[in-house]
């Protein structure tokens, strides 16, 4: 898709909502926070790691060995999100669980969600069709959107030359079996499909197989994830893939100077929005309070508009206050975010927008409205 025709299916988008104000450039006024809670919208997580998931199977008391089940699905659950988006597997030692072997590591990791998911029955499920996308928030269930943090695990160790990109394009389609419905291209390295934000210098764009890689997610029915892409691999990603592009969980450069890694500039939040996509902002403990980041979705309404924001992650838990610690089991005394419930998270942060003059209208789109439009229109009917 390229930038300049989207650029018109933009615009022509911006017309139409002009009188509602959710438009770019429309910015709401400081009013009363709404009565409204999480439970009242359909509220997506934009990007949970399995730190927590790593840190309880670790430990000898065999119910921490259901991490979701047990633990994590019935907090999400009183928390009011309806769906999550997590990786299953990726680029980075930590979404492979350690494991040195990048396929087997995802496989593995793919697996442990997966039994962990059934084993908590009607309590969720994972999403793979339009059907499955929830019309209404989910009570007393969770749902989850499978991706990939990466896209090295199915890319080959030794390319035979000659033969075509397609070769390499089976181990996307099998995860794509197994339920995987989206995948970032990079994480914060170079793969075979592109250069990450650490080594953004180089200022390659994607790879042919990287294209290949696009085009057929577009086929299958996948979100294209561009976290932790560099800036011109965002911009070729916009311009190749013919359905909306989606950075889950980065923050704005003008607001987050001290961590390169998980920034990205205006142009590529632009970018990301002509094509339909959602740039979604995230918390990171002592650089990201609250009230910044709700600095960076005023902005971002400014920029881009409403229907381009999502909410990639609020922080960790009371139940898990840092990376693999978990309640019962760490040392430390923690305040503030991390010792808040999940729940507590989002009804501060929803208080917080409408407080800042965002409507119910307003807060359905980024907390999880615009991801359901793009799933509706991008995976498979059945």
């Amino acid at each position: 898709m390229s930038i300049n025709s989207t650029r018109r299916q933009f615009l022509s988008r911006g017309s139409i909502l002009l009188g509602s104000g959710l438009v770019a450039g429309a910015l709401p006024e400081a009013g009363a926070a709404t009565s409204k809670g999480p439970g009242d919208f359909i509220v997506v997580e934009g990007h949970r790691d399995i730190w927590e998931q790593s840190g309880r199977t670790r430990l000898k008391d065999p119910e921490q060995h259901w991490p979701l089940a047990n633990y994590i699905v019935p907090r999400l659950i009183e928390s009011g999100v309806s769906v999550v988006i997590m990786p299953a597997g990726g680029d980075s030692l930590e979404e492979r669980d350690e494991q040195e072997e990048l396929l087997e590591g995802s496989m593995r990791v793919l697996d442990l969600i997966l039994s962990d998911i059934a084993r908590a029955g009607d309590k969720s499920s994972i999403i793979r069709t339009k059907a499955d996308v929830p019309s209404k928030p989910n009570s007393g269930k969770v749902q989850f959107f499978l991706d990939l943090e990466g896209g090295g695990s199915i890319q080959t160790n030794a390319p035979e030359p000659g033969f075509p990109a397609e070769r390499s394009l089976a181990l996307l389609r099998q995860f794509f079996r197994l339920g995987v419905r989206g995948m970032q291209l990079t994480h914060n390295g170079r793969n075979q499909l592109g250069d990450g934000r650490g080594i953004d210098k180089t200022g390659s764009r994607l790879t042919p197989f990287g294209v290949s890689v696009i085009q057929e997610m577009n086929r299958l029915g996948m979100m294209v994830g561009v976290s932790h892409l560099s800036a011109n691999g965002v911009f070729h990603a916009a311009d190749v893939s013919k359905q909306p592009i989606v950075s889950t969980h980065q923050n704005l450069e003008r607001f987050v100077k001290s961590r390169p890694l998980v920034e990205i500039m205006d142009e590529e939040a632009k970018a990301i929005a002509q094509t339909g996509g959602i740039v979604g902002i995230r918390y990171i403990v002592n650089v990201t309070p609250y009230r910044l980041l709700a600095d960076e979705i005023e902005y971002l309404a400014k920029l881009v508009g409403v229907e381009h924001i999502g909410i990639g992650w609020l922080g960790h838990d009371r139940a898990n206050p840092s990376g693999r610690e978990v309640e019962g089991h760490t040392t430390r005394t923690y305040t503030g975010v991390e010792a808040q419930t999940m729940r507590e998270h989002w009804v501060d942060f929803i208080k917080m927008l409408s407080e800042r003059g965002f409507t119910d209208e307003h807060l359905g789109l980024i907390l999880g409205g615009n991801y359901a439009r793009i799933w509706k229109q991008i995976l498979p009917a059945t």
